[in-house]
């Protein structure tokens, strides 16, 4: 199977200057709260250990949900268990702790803290979507580029890092188009990681085609 990878447009967009700030989550593990309104229930899901969920993905056995946290990691909910645990990283330097094991700290990465000035070496995974076909998990992750993980999870592996020699430099949100396999996603800036993201940025608009 080829691919090919498309800059389909370009545009200047404002960006409110509270997407530069780490918005981040920090659940306590013995709160979990319930409720219901009048169209579904829903239930808050504590997370121990960490904070920054970006985005939230379910697999196509409807296990999860899946999200990404500030520290590199992707981290899975095992209902049955009734917490969480580490599916896949998306950086090898972040990659010394055992995956499917309560979220644990790690040298730099780790713990309920702000990863801000170590997110491109951790790595920060911002989308999420699943191939409902083959069951992988594919990831923009702001450092990392475009990368994909099997169903076992693990270290993922980079699928795109640039389009037409340009290298991305805040790759974030993604989508996929189940019935082309077509792989939608934004790289924010072409001159600012996320780290030093202005308030005016360029936004790049990208396809990744697969050709099956």
């Amino acid at each position: 199977m080829t691919s090919k990878l498309f800059l389909t447009a370009t545009v200047v967009v404002l960006i409110p200057a509270l997407i530069a700030i780490n918005r981040e989550f920090l659940y306590q593990p013995s709160v979990i709260q319930k409720g219901h309104d009048h169209l579904r229930e829903w239930e808050t899901l504590s997370l121990d250990g960490a904070t920054g969920p970006e985005s939230f993905a379910v697999d196509p056995l409807g296990q999860g949900p899946y999200a990404g946290i500030s520290d590199g990691q992707i981290i899975k909910w095992e209902e049955h268990e009734r917490r969480w645990i580490n599916f896949a990283i998306t950086s090898q330097k972040s990659s010394s702790h055992k995956l499917r094991v309560p979220i644990s700290n790690r040298d730099g990465c780790g713990g309920p803290h702000d990863h801000h000035q170590m997110e491109h070496v951790c790595g920060r995974p911002l989308g999420l979507c699943f191939d409902e076909t083959h069951g992988d998990l594919y990831i923009a992750d702001a450092y990392m580029g475009l990368l994909r993980v099997g169903p076992d999870g693990g270290l993922a592996t980079k699928i795109a890092t640039h389009a037409q020699g340009i290298p991305f430099r805040f790759t974030n949100s993604l989508d996929i188009d189940q019935s082309s396999g077509a792989i939608y996603f934004t790289d924010s800036s072409t001159q600012y990681t996320r780290r030093s993201v202005k308030p005016s940025v360029r936004l790049s608009f990208l396809i990744h085609q697969s050709i099956k």
